[in-house]
């Protein structure tokens, strides 16, 4: 992504609803933290719980650190588990416990504030 206008562009994109769930889903795989965890939040609003999505999530969880936060300490690992969480399905549910078990407790209570601010965020309570 080569300018500020490329990447505005397509956060207005997924904010506006305006890509199908195949773009939303590739979105996971960017290496911009501002369109993933933008895209993260239109994937929980939607509600898209295919089992690609929760893979691209798990793989997200990795990026906790103050390398990849952006808010409070929150970053895009915490937000990925805090989707994880609230898509509720049993897929979601189990790579959210199986990782949660080797968290530290500052990244437990990161993720917590991140569940409540993605459920604020998309209404989804």
């Amino acid at each position: 992504m080569n300018s500020k206008n490329e990447l505005d562009d397509k956060v207005r994109h997924i904010r506006q609803n305006e890509l199908s769930i195949r773009e939303l889903i590739e979105f996971l795989d960017s290496k911009q933290i501002y369109i993933i965890s933008n895209t993260m939040i239109r994937v929980v609003e939607l509600k898209i719980k295919n089992i690609l999505v929760i893979e691209k999530l798990q793989n997200l969880t990795q990026y906790m650190g103050a390398r990849y936060t952006f808010a409070e300490g929150i970053g895009i690992g915490n937000i990925a588990m805090a989707s994880l969480s609230i898509l509720n399905t049993s897929d979601s549910l189990n790579a959210y416990h199986v990782i949660l078990e080797n968290l530290k407790e500052v990244d437990i209570q990161r993720i917590e504030k991140a569940i409540v601010i993605l459920n604020d965020l998309t209404n989804t309570y």
